[in-house]
């Protein structure tokens, strides 16, 4: 008798809480005057850069890391809605990122930051570690293979075929859905703000495999 092949996909999702969360973040400044605005965004620059050295731990947090772009400056002329050519504004802008493993210290350093003119959180990107990552992933993946077989024998047991062997096996790849927090204006107030409370969503690792087994 002719061997069947069977095709079937497997598929496997694990749910994990986030270990750490990636800000981005922004400082920018304008004004008619290039170097007021460009010594605004260094004051600014200069409180974000102490709020972090001072939380900074590359082993064990609350911050494991965090980076800051130079300073870009630019000028541009407006326009009028009459059609006359305004005086220069000039700009200064520098990006800030950094990494959280403890997201009650990022709450309140988000908090914090509110009194920092000039600042733009644009989302927190919440992940795992890369080790965990590394291994979820793993797992993932050969559960979908288990899963396929198991289909593919299912199939073949309704047949009477007997016990299926892998021919083939195709990795669509592995699916990832982090989640992000959207954009923040944090603009500076007199008064103090209530610390921010972040319950991220679980990170949903998910792995997806084609197979084709004969019998």
């Amino acid at each position: 008798m002719a061997k069947i092949s069977i095709n079937v996909r497997g598929s496997h999702s694990i749910k994990l809480p986030p270990e750490r969360a990636t800000v981005s973040a922004t400082l920018s400044r304008e004004g008619s005057s290039a170097a007021p605005v460009f010594e605004a965004v260094l004051r600014s620059l200069a409180q974000v850069r102490a709020s972090l050295e001072a939380i900074h731990d590359v082993t064990r947090g609350p911050v494991r890391k965090f980076a800051f772009d130079q300073v870009v400056t630019s000028a541009r002329r407006p326009w009028h809605e009459k059609g006359k050519q305004l005086p220069f504004i000039h700009a200064a802008r520098v990006t800030v990122t950094a990494e959280f493993v403890e997201f009650a210290e990022l709450g309140r350093w988000i908090t914090a930051m509110s009194q920092v003119e000039g600042l733009t959180i644009h989302g927190i990107g919440w992940d795992l570690t890369e080790s965990n990552r590394s291994e979820t992933e793993r797992k993932a993946r050969q559960e979908a293979v288990r899963q396929a077989k198991a289909r593919a024998q299912d199939y073949a047991d309704a047949l009477e075929l007997g016990p299926v062997a892998p021919r083939r096996i195709s990795d669509p790849g592995v699916l990832a859905q982090p989640m992000h927090a959207p954009m923040m204006r944090l603009a500076a107030a007199s008064d103090a703000l209530p610390e921010l409370d972040l319950e991220p969503q679980d990170i949903d690792i998910h792995a997806e495999v084609e197979a084709q087994f004969v019998t």
